[in-house]
């Protein structure tokens, strides 16, 4: 598999923002791969999580900061190059984030985006990793989280290209995983999957929720389980 990052070496971005940051993982990646930065500012809407992750990035050259991702406490053409990565099927305002983060871009500057999609050509591995998704977001929302089904390929690249952007570069890629029935794949997915058959009795839907988990649960016995295919896409904002 060619490595889609190479493309970040080309890119000067003395200011970096990465919306929707998480635990930080593309912040990370941001730091090894672009071929220049000064600052990169991680904001998160999540109290906690953002606590967590500012403890992970001691030094001066990342900044994170809990934010309402629809109304963003930056000035207009602020950073070099936007980034939000595996986050668009967590925002109910979808179009909303996306226009803060092109308000906050500076014109000539690069807007970057990393999202799984559950379509295409996917292993059962991989199908497994949507399934085990799309199964932990029904019950998030149940309990007042936002997170929702993951979108098709097609749908990522069509919010994007509405944002008007040029020089539009589209690339698929996958995370490898050398034995799908590791345990150690998709762990995190499969902790607050086991953390909600705990709580599921308290739901009115619990038995249809519970056959479902116990499906998934036998396809993940039989072929493992990988994360899916992702698409990178990289614009830029015109002058």
């Amino acid at each position: 598999m060619s490595d889609v990052f190479d493309i970040l070496s080309t890119i000067k971005a003395p200011q970096v923002l990465d919306a929707a940051t998480g635990k930080g993982e593309f912040i990370n990646i941001l730091r090894q791969r672009l071929g220049y930065f000064v600052r990169i500012v991680g904001v998160d809407s999540d109290a906690k999580t953002v606590e967590e992750v500012q403890n992970l990035f001691p030094g001066d050259e990342v900044e994170i900061y809990q934010m309402n991702l629809e109304r963003l406490s930056f000035k207009d053409n602020a950073f070099d190059l936007v980034s939000i990565s595996n986050a668009l099927h967590h925002l109910a305002n979808l179009d909303l984030v996306l226009d803060e983060m092109m308000r906050a871009l500076k014109p000539g500057g690069h807007f970057l985006i990393s999202e799984m999609y559950q379509d295409g050509s996917q292993s059962e591995a991989q199908r497994n990793h949507i399934m085990l998704h799309h199964w932990v977001a029904k019950m998030e929302q149940r309990f007042g989280i936002d997170h929702f089904e993951t979108y098709d390929r097609q749908q990522i690249i069509d919010k994007i290209r509405a944002l008007a952007l040029t020089d539009l570069q589209v690339m698929d890629y996958f995370i490898p995983v050398e034995n799908p029935k590791d345990a150690k794949n998709c762990e995190n997915l499969k902790r607050k999957f086991e953390g909600f058959l705990k709580c599921i009795d308290s739901l009115e839907d619990s038995q249809a929720l519970m056959v479902e988990g116990e499906r998934i649960q036998q396809r993940i016995q039989e072929h493992g389980c990988a994360p899916a295919s992702r698409v990178l896409i990289l614009g830029t904002k015109s002058l």
